[in-house]
């Protein structure tokens, strides 16, 4: 239900931003010497009645994403759900605030506020390859970051059960955690990253194989052999990468940490500025 509500929202904000953009179309694709003469520039201009609105909304999106890194270090908001949750909330805000903005901005990007807007692009787009990288690091179902040790012992259990209730062999589940490893990475973070990729595309389509292998398992418990079996070849691969995942997120977090800061500062500062002057909701 939780899922279905989040992709629900997505949607729905999808489609209103294209809607949006539909109806100011017309005035993006005017050259900016002549925006002032469309019909619809004290609507769609970045201080217009429209414009204005779309900024307000997307920069509030854009300061409720700090909730997040809230939940992170503030122990007493642990009640108030778990980190996947809000980690969710954080991303959702994350995309559809910058596009708001983008929409406020009518793609024109100028002098102080090209800072602000290019970091919040760059917030945005390193936010999604940083989710991408969090996904990797095992976790509990309340989103707490999993130790080393829990995590040998679910990859135990997982072997165990594929030994027991599907009757594979040692020597089979040796063959999976072989496949699941791959071979050895050598190198930096870079190829680190590079072999988290392939491994991905290809993961899939190679764990099928070695499923159809294994022809002793019943047709009625194909399906959860097979959820099984991808779980025990994740919880391998994850043990196996475990310190260079953790430096890949902390490298991560190092680039992305700057550029946000620099995004919220020059968003204060183009606010402050928009106050001062009265540039607001159909101003000159």
């Amino acid at each position: 239900m939780y899922r279905a509500t989040l992709r629900l929202c997505y949607l729905a904000s999808f489609l209103a931003i294209g809607w949006l953009l539909a109806q100011g179309f017309s005035y993006y694709l005017t050259p900016l010497i002549e925006r002032s003469h469309h019909p619809g520039y004290w609507d769609w201009k970045p201080g217009g009645r429209m414009g204005h609105t779309l900024g307000v909304v997307g920069s509030t999106l854009m300061v409720l994403m700090l909730g997040y890194s809230l939940r992170k270090r503030v122990g007493g908001l642990r009640r108030l759900g778990p980190m996947s949750r809000w980690l969710d909330v954080h991303m959702f805000f994350g995309v559809v605030g910058p596009l708001l903005v983008v929409l406020h901005s009518s793609f024109k990007v100028q002098g102080l506020v090209a800072l602000s807007f290019w970091s919040m692009v760059i917030v945005a787009a390193s936010g999604v390859f940083g989710r991408y990288l969090y996904l990797q690091i095992p976790r509990t179902r309340a989103g707490e970051e999993m130790n080393l040790a829990a995590l040998e012992r679910v990859d135990a259990a997982l072997g165990e059960r594929l030994r027991q209730e599907f009757r594979l062999s040692d020597d089979t589940v040796a063959q999976l955690e072989t496949l699941a490893a791959g071979p050895p990475v050598q190198g930096g973070l870079s190829r680190t990253l590079l072999r988290i990729l392939t491994d991905d595309l290809t993961r899939g389509r190679r764990l099928r194989a070695f499923a159809r292998a294994c022809r002793g398992v019943p047709a009625p418990v194909r399906s959860e052999f097979e959820r099984v079996l991808r779980a025990k070849a994740e919880s391998r691969r994850r043990i196996l990468l475990w310190s260079r995942l953790h430096d890949l997120f902390h490298y991560w977090h190092v680039a992305h940490k700057p550029f946000a800061v620099v995004m919220y500062v020059f968003m204060l500062l183009h606010v402050a500025v928009a106050l001062w002057t009265g540039y607001a909701w159909g101003a000159s």
